[in-house]
């Protein structure tokens, strides 16, 4: 009887295992296109504001993000800027908010 009982808990352990090492998995590669949407750069400008920098594919997208709206102020090409750096972004973000500065004040 014991040896039923440990024969069926170390099999319901490993079905248990089994299942969450799958569900790691699944969640490690999730399907679709890997790295479709990269965010490059985000600038607040209080709380639930600011302008973010999105890569989508070959384009940057430069979004004005509010708690209640999002807005595409400008498309950029992606080659423009060069790879792995987010300077040339940011400067554009940082120029907006002090456009924005002055519309404010």
């Amino acid at each position: 009887m014991t040896d039923l009982l440990l024969q069926t808990g170390a099999a319901l352990a490993f079905v248990i295992l089994l299942i969450a090492a799958v569900a790691w998995a699944y969640k490690k590669k999730k399907p679709g296109i890997p790295g479709l949407l990269q965010l490059v750069a985000y600038q607040p400008f209080g709380p639930r504001r600011g302008v973010a920098a999105v890569r989508v594919g070959r384009e940057v997208l430069v979004l004005g993000v509010t708690n209640t709206d999002l807005k595409l102020l400008r498309v950029l090409d992606a080659a423009a800027i060069e790879e792995g750096t987010a300077g040339a972004v940011a400067d554009r973000v940082s120029r907006l908010r002090k456009i924005k500065e002055g519309l404010d004040g």
